[in-house]
């Protein structure tokens, strides 16, 4: 399970704030606790409108100076990825691209001049996916121009659009059905999903995310963008990952279990009983 740290975001206050004022120590700190809490990746989004370029750029620039991970570059604007492509260290994933005739024109250049992976969203050309169906039909046109075109199935990331359950109760389930339809029709293919927006606007947003997150697992999800500080999904990622045969021998959870990651709050005390009258 390849996790993504999703919390260098300019679209989060703190972090935006940073970027914005180029405050490295900022970004520098959240990239090593992202690391420390088990990321194999990091998501880096430059979002600041009219700066993505230059943001991205310093982002990613910034981060490479104390954590030794691919990056997952996350931008609306392809201009941003061409610029901090040629910076990063390791082999990046670009997040994202669509069948939207301009976009799909300027960021398969990118993926194919440095070889990198790319996130395919299930969006329409100018909608976003409401059920199964669409969500299977829209990844499926993108995974068939891209391997069209040379990418490999193993450098795609299909995202199926995480979209909120507090809005419509079937949004839950197509993804899940979405993400068992499309690795059953493309063996090979990665999927993933920003799995936070599935609880927007819920209580308890932590609950929903973990919950999910083990779902979708077990339809076949193989990376996510989450936040890896939040030690008990990382515990659940971990468990996860043993019972559903992607840990060999279960070395990973043993190793994290004697590392004291594996933390997860201990259930409530049973009340006393009530004396006897």
């Amino acid at each position: 399970m390849l996790v993504i740290g999703e919390l260098i975001n300019c679209t989060r206050k703190r972090v935006g704030a940073a970027a914005e004022a180029r405050d490295a120590a900022v970004i520098r700190e959240v990239a090593q606790k992202q690391a420390a809490g088990g990321a194999h990746m990091l998501d880096v989004n430059g979002g600041i409108p009219g700066r993505e370029p230059e943001t991205l750029s310093w982002l990613v620039q910034v981060v490479q100076e104390v954590v030794d991970l691919p990056l997952c570059l996350d931008s609306s604007d392809p201009e941003a990825f061409r610029a901090a492509l040629p910076l990063c260290r390791q082999r990046p994933v670009i997040s994202s691209i669509t069948e939207e005739p301009e976009r799909f024109g300027r960021v398969l250049p990118l993926v194919k001049e440095y070889g990198a992976g790319v996130v395919a969203l299930a969006m329409g050309p100018d909608s976003t996916p409401s059920g199964v169906d669409d969500r299977v039909d829209n990844a499926s046109r993108l995974v068939d121009m891209l391997t069209a075109e040379g990418v490999p199935l193993a450098d795609i990331y299909i995202d199926p659009c995480v979209l909120p359950i507090s809005v419509g109760s079937e949004q839950g389930p197509a993804v899940a059905d979405a993400i068992t339809r499309l690795i059953a029709r493309y063996p090979g293919v990665h999927t993933t999903a920003g799995l936070s927006n599935v609880s927007f606007g819920l209580p308890m947003r932590r609950l929903l995310n973990q919950a999910y997150l083990l779902l979708l697992i077990s339809r076949g999800l193989d990376s996510a963008i989450v936040d890896p500080t939040d030690r008990q999904l990382m515990a659940m990622v971990r468990a996860a990952a043993a019972l559903m045969g992607q840990d060999d021998f279960c070395s990973d959870y043993i190793g994290a279990f004697r590392e004291g990651r594996l933390d997860i709050a201990p259930a409530a005390a049973p009340a006393p009983a009530a004396p006897v009258a």
